[in-house]
């Protein structure tokens, strides 16, 4: 048997609209060409290079998006662009935010993590706005208002890379601003990327030295106050900011904690004339985004900037 009538062929629903979700359409298509009806049931249209968004704050191009539509045609199926609200099993019968009903035969949930924010006192990174989350944090940094940043691992992340990644590009650019930035990684790792062996974690170490990057490891963090972060064990306390991303359903949580420096510090004149050069003012609001109830704080040389 090669082909069905459609009233004959599974109907499988495919929700989410990332990588899995778009894998799983083009492999069941391959593997059951003929026999099934597939839809895939996806929140946005477009797919994003999300590993290259940790460029956007540091004036780079936008990461890749890919139109999802031709994806899903090449797998003969039907795209709805629409959120899951609910699943009925009993009756087999997924229910989506516009209200529509949709019968199926088979499902597959292909939702992929979400971000939940972690600490009271932080900022949540998420890479879906990644540049508009640290674009005023870079300027900050830039024009010498942030003295010390802290990117915290709240818990074990499946995938750590882009709280390094941030680490240093960070560090890089006040580097090249000629600016003092003292920037410092907390994570429960043993060591740097433990998750690849040995080799990579050594070869990161150096990286991280190279980029003026510090490492506080086998560390969990608490940020019970704006502008202080609390490591355990030792019950060691830091004078920070806190700045957090966390991905519940992936277990990815990070976060960052950054002091506001009273004065501008020295530059060259080159750093300089790429700045900007308004003056610096003490009870100046920091350009990334804060939480209503922290905007009344005022800035002190060791309070959070965030």
């Amino acid at each position: 048997m090669t082909s069905q009538d459609s009233s004959a062929k599974l109907r499988v629903l495919i929700v989410g609209g990332g990588v899995a979700a778009l894998e799983t359409a083009l492999a069941l298509h391959e593997l059951a060409p003929g026999l099934l009806t597939t839809t895939v049931i996806a929140p946005n249209e477009e797919l994003v290079n999300r590993p290259m968004t940790v460029r956007e704050p540091f004036a780079h191009p936008r990461a890749h998006r890919y139109p999802i539509a031709p994806i899903v045609a090449d797998a003969g199926a039907e795209l709805l662009v629409d959120e899951l609200a609910w699943v009925d099993p009993g009756k087999r019968i997924l229910h989506t935010g516009s209200d529509a009903a949709i019968e199926y035969d088979e499902l597959v949930l292909a939702l992929g993590g979400w971000i939940s924010p972690r600490y009271e006192h932080a900022i949540t990174i998420d890479d879906r706005k990644l540049d508009e989350t640290l674009h005023g944090l870079i300027q900050d940094i830039e024009e010498g208002y942030v003295a010390s940043l802290a990117f915290v691992a709240p818990g074990r992340m499946a995938w750590p890379l882009p709280l390094y990644e941030l680490a240093l590009m960070t560090a890089a650019r006040a580097y090249d601003m000629n600016v003092e930035l003292e920037t410092t990684i907390v994570t429960p790792e043993g060591s740097p990327l433990a998750i690849f062996g040995s080799t990579v974690s050594s070869a990161v170490e150096e990286i991280l030295r190279q980029g003026r990057v510090k490492m506080i490891n086998s560390a969990y963090a608490e940020v019970p106050h704006q502008g202080e972060i609390l490591v355990n064990p030792g019950y060691r306390r830091a004078s920070m900011a806190s700045f957090a991303s966390t991905s519940t359903a992936a277990s990815t949580e990070s976060t960052t904690s950054t002091r506001r420096a009273t004065r501008r510090p020295s530059r060259s004149s080159k750093a300089a004339s790429a700045a900007s050069r308004q003056t610096p003012q003490p009870n100046r609001s920091p350009r990334w985004p804060v939480p209503r109830s922290r905007q009344s704080h005022s800035d002190r040389s060791s309070g959070a900037c965030c």
